[in-house]
């Protein structure tokens, strides 16, 4: 289910790669008709860069590379205060076309939900992998296979003192901990691990029922990356997850 939900918005995203690619160079095609005009070469010649950059965005887009996103936004936002700055006063329907599909362009491409899925889609083949800690097994048994269908490799622990083990043996790109753990408690694993210069720079989550400022601020000072309350919404688990994974809060292992 997660797994369709996911394709269908890669596909979403594609086609309009796919159409914004075909506008932006057909956009670059008629500012060439109008450079083979006398007295409009040099005007000309900058929407003919502009756009020919804007359709190699779009192709971009359509793999799913980030850089061509960010590529759309720049741009995008440079034609949108061109526009408003030049045009706009004249009330000219042609670039107030334009100037509204440079906002439709910047509120969809800037929208955190496709961020994700661009860096999802550009690191998918990192192949990473998730440290799952809860001693209560219905909650392995729920979440484990909601990440396995995201992709990512998924060890378990049933305890802190596993959770040690596993971490200095495989060196996962991310530990969701639980806080309250038979024994060692999610936030001792916590400073231990970032104590511990093999695994200090694993991002760690905590997975907890208690959400106050004060047990926010305690697991801040173990050292935690993040936080994910119980009972745990689907949603904000993939967007944490994606979001910690893709900011270059996990590091390469070594």
């Amino acid at each position: 289910m997660v797994g369709e939900f996911k394709k269908n918005k890669m596909l979403s995203v594609k086609v309009i790669g796919v159409g914004l690619a075909i506008f932006y160079a057909v956009s670059c095609l008629i500012f060439l008709q109008y450079f083979q005009v006398p007295g409009f070469e040099q005007q000309t010649s900058y929407y003919i860069f502009l756009f020919g950059l804007l359709a190699i965005g779009s192709v971009a887009v359509i793999g799913l590379r980030e850089w061509g996103r960010k590529l759309l936004v720049l741009l995008n936002a440079i034609m949108l205060l061109f526009i408003a700055a030049h045009y706009i006063p004249r009330i000219d329907l042609v670039p107030l076309g334009y100037l509204l599909l440079n906002i439709i362009v910047l509120l969809y491409f800037t929208q955190v939900k496709i961020k994700l899925q661009f860096c999802a889609a550009e690191h998918a083949s990192w192949n990473k992998s998730i440290l799952l800690v809860d001693d209560d097994e219905s909650i392995i048994k729920t979440l484990r296979p909601v990440l396995l269908a995201r992709g990512y490799a998924v060890l378990t622990a049933g305890s802190g003192e596993e959770c040690l083990q596993i971490a200095q043996k495989q060196m996962p790109d991310l530990i969701i901990l639980d806080v309250i753990l038979p024994g060692m408690k999610g936030r001792d694993v916590c400073r231990r691990l970032k104590q511990d210069p093999e695994t200090q720079k694993i991002p760690v989550v905590f997975l907890t029922a208690k959400d106050s400022p004060e047990d926010l601020q305690a697991e801040k000072d173990a050292g935690s990356d993040g936080h994910i309350t119980k009972p745990v919404d689907i949603k904000a688990l993939i967007e944490t997850v994606q979001n910690i994974l893709c900011s270059g809060a996990a590091k390469k292992k070594r």
